[in-house]
């Protein structure tokens, strides 16, 4: 799908043009075969995604043609049905900060799913954010940081000098605990966005929490057109903490836009035994 750049854009310009070229839909039904890899191990699975935009999410996973799990997400909560052991979980994000490891909001998990760009952290001021973007080199793909290379390096590169990135890190840390801060409050945390030219929507993208030692790597494949619009046929999403190691593959097989009818259903029989986040 690429044909390579022809010249750099600034990144305001690219995120303008990301936002011309967003995945646009009322509600969205995705089917879809995936692989999760953990460690030495993996398992096979497959899936339908409903949504209706910037409202709710509603995720069926399937072994063998039987529902395993069954999520429902907003806003503000998250429901988590898993018929496998009779558990449920009714909460909020901390579902998935405490699972993955790291800080994912409604708009972020659709955006990914949607192939779509986001800020992360999210942000409020979109203009100043993007502003804080800079130029980075790659020679087929238009490319955009939330630090500059030279930044970069000298973060997670340069070994030359350890002790003061290291006396500079114990403090940012200790500000982040003594403050009961997130990840958002500290400069540790860069996003990497490159850009298919000419479709001018995200072929990849890496964010790192430095001081959590996390990282979230999400690439995007094989984009083709459905309904005048162009969506991926593979998203590969790797997650890394000091805790686990984990890289899931989807294949999307089908992508249903504005259907007329979509349900959501989501019950909770007597037997199940209700989940609590510590």
């Amino acid at each position: 799908m690429n044909r390579g750049k022809s010249e750099n854009i600034r990144p305001v310009k690219l995120y303008r043009y990301l936002e011309e070229n967003t995945f646009n839909f009322n509600n969205l039904t995705l089917k879809f075969s995936a692989e999760i890899f953990a460690g030495e191990s993996s398992e096979t699975f497959s899936g339908i995604i409903r949504m209706q935009k910037d409202s709710i999410m509603w995720i069926s996973l399937r072994s063998y043609n039987i529902e395993g799990a069954r999520i429902v997400i907003t806003n503000d909560s998250v429901k988590y049905l898993n018929r496998l052991d009779n558990t449920y979980y009714l909460g909020d994000f901390s579902f998935f900060t405490e699972k993955f490891q790291i800080d994912l909001d409604y708009n972020a998990i659709q955006s990914i799913l949607t192939n779509n760009f986001f800020f992360y952290p999210e942000t409020q001021d979109t203009t100043k954010s993007i502003a804080n973007f800079k130029p980075c080199d790659d020679s087929s793909f238009y490319c955009m940081s939330s630090i500059s290379q030279r930044k970069y390096a000298r973060y997670y590169v340069d070994d030359k000098r350890p002790n003061r990135w290291e006396r500079k890190l114990d403090k940012e840390t200790a500000d982040t605990l003594d403050n009961d801060m997130k990840f958002e409050s500290n400069e540790f945390v860069f996003q990497i966005v490159k850009v298919f030219p000419e479709l001018y929507r995200v072929r990849d993208m890496y964010i790192e929490n430095y001081i959590q030692q996390q990282s979230l790597y999400i690439l995007y494949d094989k984009l083709t057109k459905s309904e005048e619009q162009y969506f991926p046929k593979k998203i590969s999403i790797e997650l890394l903490s000091p805790m686990f190691e984990t890289q899931l593959v989807v294949d999307i097989e089908s992508v249903t836009i504005n259907s007329e009818s979509m349900s959501y259903p989501f019950k909770i029989a007597e037997k199940y035994t209700e989940l609590t986040i510590q």
